[in-house]
């Protein structure tokens, strides 16, 4: 039996520089015009290969499916109707769905499965956790032994996708999108793909007969080509649509907006190492020197939640420690705070001053989001009230991730990477464990529950060191949490049973809408 180092990977960032070649498809026949769709996509290019690291998430789930459904209210069945876990947290075994076929017609069986397991393996790169052995017990029954108890190990099932062997040619190259999902590819390119309704989809066909996707980076021309009739929705990808824009259409008729809150957050990280930010009452200070609803009602229109703690701002966002209050507006405390840390204006020049250094700080950010400029300006200014000079600085993405790790900062704007709606452990440890890679923090403690969290399968203790994890982040103080962004999008009336998602999940509900008059 195989054994090998399996990866299921979680990406950290969208770097679509990948490519494919046009394919030969030649687009069919699709009835039924008035069931059709037209969705943007803010990526650069398509890429169809479901495990290569470049793919177009956002297209994945239509075409392609895993054996687990992971969503924020937890793991449901998908490909794989059941499963169990031995008492060690060792083995699992997956019971999965009958009567079900790829694209080209190859059964859905435990050895596609296995292939597709280990094809995974092939593709991704070492993580956390190792497959000892896989058994074939029959051909609905798979049994994946891992070398030690891994806690997430559901989860990573959740982006592990099923993949027909007629996806690679024989040298091991992608090919050709071949799944069980809702849509099957008919034509694609770089800059668009048509898919059309899966007719002996196990889920029933959807209703809707044709999805095209265009790539279209700019929100502005996405909204463009809406109000154009060119496009049936905007916002179901990644960051949805832009909040400047809603206002635009919440009065007009032919449109419905769709909001929903989010676990995606903004925050501020401190270099803790600064001369400025190693005193904690500093760090304190800051956090109650910021209006977070200001800044949502001045940068999102309103459309978010104020950050309480480094997950979720209550049980709506899965792991959320409920108990963390966060920080209140408080300018009174945030200046007492600075005067006993000993900043002092002496020269009322408008800046404090400590041991003759002026209070001035850079503040960097990446643009990763439309808004990060207008947010550091007003956080700018509400710092000022304090007598903290902040200098904002815009930095390259690629030389702002190095700025992180090399630890170059005095404050940063952190883009939340790997904070998943179902398990956010891999943002947890990136910025918050010891080793990770932008880490603002070093705590033995936090360390040690981090480990002990991912050798964990029950959910219950799981969640009991979550929330210990949460506290230490909390009481360390690294950070400044401001906001939950809410998430929101536009379509056109007439759209029904569609719903905005989180992440790149956002065109799964396609498969159940459908127009109507």
């Amino acid at each position: 039996m195989k054994s090998a180092l399996f990866f299921l990977f979680i990406v950290l960032s969208c770097l679509f520089a990948g490519c494919i070649s046009d394919s030969s498809s030649v687009e069919e026949n699709i009835s039924n015009p008035s069931q059709e769709l037209v969705v943007p996509l803010g990526d650069r290019e398509v890429t169809m290969d479901p495990l290569g690291t470049s793919s177009s998430w956002h297209i994945r789930p239509l075409i392609f499916e895993t054996l687990v459904m992971a969503d924020i209210e937890g793991n449901h069945p998908a490909l794989a109707t059941s499963w169990n876990v031995s008492q060690d947290g060792r083995t699992w075994t997956f019971y999965l769905r009958e009567g079900v076929k790829f694209h080209d017609n190859t059964p859905f069986d435990a050895s596609n499965v296995n292939y597709s397991i280990y094809k995974s393996i092939e593709t991704g790169e070492p993580y956390k956790f190792k497959v000892e052995s896989t058994q074939i017990q029959d051909d609905h029954t798979l049994v994946i032994t891992l070398k030690e108890p891994y806690g997430p190990f559901l989860d990573n099932m959740g982006s592990t996708w099923m993949v027909s062997p007629g996806c690679y040619d024989n040298e091991g190259k992608f090919k050709e999108a071949i799944g069980t999902g809702p849509f099957i590819p008919v034509k694609y390119s770089k800059q668009e793909v048509v898919l059309k309704s899966n007719p002996d989809y196990w889920d029933g066909a959807p209703i809707i007969k044709k999805v095209t996707v265009k790539v279209i980076p700019d929100a502005t021309t996405q909204i463009m080509a809406l109000e154009a009739g060119e496009l049936d929705i905007v916002g179901a990808d990644q960051s949805g649509a832009g909040y400047s824009y809603i206002k635009r259409f919440e009065d007009d008729p032919g449109f419905v907006i769709y909001k929903r809150n989010q676990s995606q957050i903004e925050f501020i990280g401190f270099n803790v190492r600064s001369e400025f930010f190693s005193d904690k009452r500093v760090r304190e200070a800051i956090n109650y020197g910021i209006d977070r609803q200001a800044i949502i009602n001045s940068v999102l229109e309103g459309y978010g939640v104020p950050a309480k703690g480094p997950i979720g701002h209550d049980s709506s966002i899965p792991w959320t420690n409920t108990k963390i209050e966060g920080y209140s507006y408080n300018p009174e405390m945030a200046a007492k705070l600075l005067k006993d840390a000993g900043w002092e204006d002496k020269d009322n020049d408008g800046v404090l001053e400590k041991d003759g250094k002026r209070f001035e700080v850079t503040l960097i950010h990446s643009g990763h989001r439309s808004f990060n400029g207008a947010m550091t300006e007003i956080i700018q200014a509400q710092l000022a009230e304090l007598g903290i000079k902040i200098n904002i600085m815009t930095v390259e993405r690629g030389a702002f991730s190095s700025t992180l790790h090399k630890k170059d900062f005095d404050m940063a704007v952190i883009p939340n990477y790997g904070k998943g709606e179902t398990d956010p452990y891999t943002y947890l440890f990136l910025f918050f464990h010891s080793k990770g890679m932008y880490h603002i923090m070093e705590n033995e403690t936090f360390d040690r529950l981090y480990y002990q969290y991912m050798g964990t399968v029950d959910p219950g203790k799981r969640k009991v060191i979550y929330d210990q994890m949460q506290e230490v982040i909390m009481e360390e103080c690294v950070a400044a949490f401001l906001m939950h962004p809410g998430k929101t999008g536009i379509a056109k009336k007439g759209l029904n049973d569609f719903e905005l998602k989180y992440g790149f999940g956002g065109f799964t509900s396609l498969k159940k809408a459908y127009w109507s008059d």
